[in-house]
Parts: C-alpha cells; structure tokens; sequence
C-alpha cells in the first residue's frame, strides 16, 4: 500500500510540474499573439489578459495528453535512475504491476476531463466568443439553432438582416420556409420577405417564390407595399461555410448537451457528423490518456545501467507525436466520411495500448 502511494505521489507531483511548465509557456506565448491580433481593435489590455485566460482552457485539452506522457517519462525515469525499480522488482513487484498504478489514477483523471473539465472548456469559447463580439472582432454574423428552426442574423453599416428557416441543406446552401425581417440599426422594422425556400451563392442570398412587404420607418405595424416575387436577389456575406463552422462547432458545446444538440442538427437537416466524432473521441479520451502513459513507461523502465536513456525518451516523444498524429488524420477521415465514426475515434488510442502493452510483455519478459 505505501509502494502504490509513493509511485502514486511521484507521477501526479510530475504531472503537476509538466503541467505548469506548459501554462506559463502558453500564457507567454498567446498573450504576445494576442496583444499584436487584438492591438488595431483597441481592446484594453485588461480584455486581451482576460481573453488569454479564457483561451487557456482550450489549449490545456488539446496537450494534455502530451503532459500524461511527459509526466510517465519523468516519473519512470527517475525511478530507473534511482534504482528504485530494481529495488521494486527484487521485492517482487513486476513492471506491470507497477504500471496500474498511474494507469488507474489516470482513468480517473480521464473521466473528469471529459465531465468535468469538457463543460468548462465549452463555457470559456462561448464567453471568448462574446468577448470578442463585443469588441466587433470576428464579424457580425451570428448563427443559433432553436428548437424547431433555424436562425441567421447579418449585420451591415446601414441595417440589420435577420433570417429564420425550418431547415436547411445538408451543407447549409440551401433555407428552406425562410422569413426574412430587415431592421433600422435603431431597432425598425422596414421590411419582411417571406418564401419557400432561398440559396446561398456567392454573396448573394436568392430568394424563390414568396412575397415582400415594406413597412413605415415610424409605423412598423403598417405594411406600405406588398408584392408577390417569383425571384429575388439579396446581397449577403453569409456562406454556407461560415453557417456550418459557426454552428457546428463541437468544442463550444459542453459533452452533456451535444446529443441532444446531434438531434437537432439532424431534424434541421444538418450533418452531424463533426458532432458524433467529437462526441465519441470525448469519450475515448480515457483510452488515449492511458496509450500515452503507457508509452512513457515503456520507453523508460529499462534500467540506467543499459543506458540510452536520452534516445529513449526521443523515442517516447516522437511515439506518442506519432499517435496524436494518427489520431487527427482519424478524426479528418471520419468527418470526411472515410471511415466509420467508432473507428476514428476508438481506434488509434486502442492500437496504441495494444502496441505498448506488447513492448512491456517484451521487455518483462527479457
């Protein structure tokens, strides 16, 4: 019991450094990009602190299961060095036993990631977002998914375009039963179209079969004109593109809510492809965090007296580079229809556990 408390002790206090060393590293690096993106918005530097700090989050998922591997070497390392595994061993531990250890601290730590930590992140892009509309940085368009339709507002130097579909194409091109309502930057309404459906192209917005009714600037209540259109042409800078990575993204929902959110998109006649991959790598992310503590170990239970301990652990980091790797051109490939959902996300941490866990056999078994 004291052993697994001390190995336990050791890996969490080197995942802690490792972790600290890579925030103050971030914290370094995005406040200088920041300040020089944000600096022709004029955004005091208190907001672009805070705007770093939001980010933060962010960036802690995406390297962390670097810091599991980084915090696996170090510790094994050190115990090598120490001849604290020979000592282990010789009292009849063997290395796999040793391993559970951390391999049982992390499936923990990998299930609060993906439940506790995963709704913090999605909190802070949302709030970043809004900070960064505030200061008009991104554009003025804004895209939301309500419980039956679909809502898109525009806005210009001169006037205020909000647009409300039942649906749309499978690649956002394409609105179909849209009302159009045009405001006064004061708030007036000037003018509705409503039509059966209308098609995003080129920055124009083509409007088929509906009618358009102009308003009173002081008396919005009271339609000035009504005419029947079989076609219309509205200048927009609204794209499917931006529709689709506006309002797909995965990362600013938190992991509770994006099946009901899949669910959604998939009535509102979206693909909810991104979603349901970004769902089930969230929910492998234990798996991964476990290949790569497994291959901290692996690279670094040798004793010292073998040495190499420096091309070893190049070894270790270029390993798990190379899962990370493998796993982003998974993911790309599951968007794009490739390959099955399950196996882009379950599949490259699971090959990296089997693998590692086949050079442990190895080097256990001498």
């Amino acid at each position: 019991m004291k052993l697994s408390r001390y190995i336990l002790f050791r890996f969490m206090m080197n995942l802690l450094k490792v972790q600290a060393g890579f925030l103050l590293l971030i914290l370094v690096v995005d406040s200088v990009e920041q300040a020089q993106q944000l600096s022709r918005y004029n955004v005091a530097s208190q907001d672009v602190f805070q705007l770093v700090l939001l980010r933060l989050p962010q960036y802690v998922m995406k390297i962390f299961p670097l810091v599991m591997m980084l915090a696996s070497l170090s510790t094994f390392v050190g115990l090598s060095r120490n001849s604290e595994l020979v000592v282990m061993r010789g009292a009849g531990q063997s290395g796999i036993k040793l391993l559970m250890i951390p391999v049982f601290a992390t499936v923990i730590i990998g299930i609060l990631m993906t439940t506790v930590f995963n709704p913090i992140v999605a909190a802070t892009i949302r709030r970043a977002d809004v900070l960064l509309a505030e200061h008009n940085v991104g554009g003025q368009t804004l895209v939301s998914l309500g419980s039956r339709e679909i809502w898109l507002r525009q806005g210009s130097e001169t006037s205020q375009f909000v647009i409300q579909a039942d649906r749309t194409s499978f690649n956002g091109s394409i609105l179909f039963k849209i009302n159009l309502f045009e405001f006064t930057l004061e708030g007036s309404l000037i003018r509705r179209i409503s039509a059966q459906s209308a098609r995003l192209d080129e920055g124009n917005l083509l409007i088929r079969a509906g009618t358009d009714w102009t308003f009173n600037f002081n008396d919005s209540e009271t339609p000035v004109s009504t005419q029947d259109f079989d076609a219309l042409t509205i200048s927009t800078s609204l794209t499917s593109q931006e529709i689709l990575e506006k309002f797909a993204s995965p990362e600013a929902v938190p992991i509770w809510e994006l099946p009901d959110l899949i669910k959604r998109l998939n009535e509102a006649g979206f693909s909810s492809q991104r979603q349901q991959l970004f769902l089930q790598s969230e929910m492998a992310r234990p798996i991964l965090l476990i290949a790569m503590v497994l291959i901290g170990a692996g690279f670094s239970m040798r004793h010292a007296r073998f040495g190499q301990t420096g091309i070893m652990v190049l070894i270790a980091v270029f390993s798990a580079f190379l899962l990370y790797s493998l796993k982003s051109i998974a993911e790309s490939l599951g968007a794009a229809y490739e390959i099955p959902i399950a196996l882009a996300a379950w599949g490259p941490p699971s090959a990296g556990i089997l693998l590692t866990l086949g050079l442990l056999l190895h080097l256990e078994d001498g």
